[in-house]
């Protein structure tokens, strides 16, 4: 597997169409973004915000016939939607077709799996996960695997070694949010990758339970491990522009993290008070679904949302990256198109040559 690299991507969720998407990718590329441009899955109960959902390894194919040289990632799919064998397949797929640019993301995606009412307490995210990457690199190395577990089984032939053109050691991600899948990154994963809101606070506490996990199993993994993030991100000379275009994005993440996720942790350690979280809370369990008025700029800063002029995100990104990111990827989130564009390449012309990357304090 290659050495990581830090650096700063873009992430799209998989409701944006094909075309913009790959306008998105070269964009990126051009600007020389080597975090890569990234695809989280975008589940169907985005249609509350009048999203639609695509499938996420055709919209990262899109990418990847737009492009020829910057990194692609799935951020995220889930193994409780396809089974191991068929993520595997896909995702040699995928690297073959790139030509060895993919890295797979493997999490719960907590908003599809519920909507969909899979019962998370029976089939919880620690086993299902272990199993799924066992599985996936089985399957990747091409070798006869038999595999009973107590989620998936799996019994696959072994393949001729001439016929393989993915890599059978192509990097697996896991997302992470609670403390035991932390640990579990730490254990099994190439890399950790945390949920949208994640703030420098949070980076820090999953910091530490990464490292737990590496203690657990007496691992010491290749330095930099890659820390990644998806951020919400505009950027514009126009500094109140920006803010008011991730505004009602930051908006439905909170409607997300107390409805799907429930976790207050990622909440609580932005360092946000509870007298501005409580009422939030309380808004969404009484069924409500707009917050926008309720999301100020200082929650937004304190957040960690890259938003404002370029000196301004250039400040609010190596906060995280101090924290200990070294793969922040930016979800951008402009009005239209045209403004997705102009963040991208003043992400790639004038926020990123500013960075120390990969400096954690």
């Amino acid at each position: 597997m290659a050495q990581f690299t830090p650096g700063v991507g873009i992430v799209f969720k998989s409701y944006e169409p094909l075309d913009e998407m790959a306008a998105y990718a070269q964009m990126a590329e051009s600007v020389g973004l080597s975090g890569g441009m990234w695809v989280a899955e975008g589940y169907h109960w985005f249609r509350n915000f009048g999203k639609e959902s695509r499938g996420a390894f055709v919209t990262l194919s899109a990418c990847a016939a737009a492009t020829k040289t910057i990194p692609l990632g799935l951020g995220i799919t889930t193994p409780y939607i396809r089974h191991p064998t068929i993520i595997a397949a896909e995702a040699a797929a995928l690297d073959e077709f790139s030509r060895h640019r993919f890295t797979l993301g493997l999490g719960v995606g907590a908003v599809g799996v519920r909507y969909l009412e899979t019962d998370l307490e029976k089939h919880k995210p620690v086993p299902v996960h272990r199993e799924a990457v066992q599985i996936i690199r089985g399957v990747l190395s091409g070798k006869a695997i038999k595999f009973e577990g107590d989620i998936f089984k799996a019994e696959i032939p072994a393949v001729d070694p001439k016929s393989v053109r993915y890599r059978p050691d192509l990097p697996v991600y896991i997302a992470a949010t609670g403390p035991m899948m932390n640990r579990l990154v730490g254990r099994i994963g190439d890399g950790l990758l945390l949920p949208g809101m994640t703030s420098s606070g949070f980076v820090r506490i999953a910091q530490k339970r990464l490292q737990e996990g590496f203690d657990k199993v007496g691992r010491t993994p290749a330095e930099p491990f890659p820390v990644g993030a998806v951020i919400l991100a505009a950027v514009s000379k126009h500094g109140d522009k920006a803010r008011e275009a991730t505004r009602a994005p930051s908006a439905t993440y909170v409607v997300n993290k107390v409805k799907n996720i429930q976790n207050d942790e990622i909440l609580t350690s932005s360092g946000v008070d509870e007298a501005v979280l409580g009422p939030m809370r309380d808004a969404v369990r009484r069924g409500e679904q707009e917050l926008t008025h309720m999301i100020t700029d200082d929650f937004m800063r304190q957040f960690n949302v890259v938003s404002g002029t370029p000196d301004e995100c250039v400040e609010i990104l190596q906060d995280l990256i101090d924290a200990g990111l070294n793969l922040p990827l930016m979800e951008v989130v402009g009005t239209d198109v045209q403004m997705n564009l102009e963040t991208v390449r003043l992400l790639g012309e004038e926020v990123v040559p500013r960075l120390k990357l990969g400096v954690a304090q």
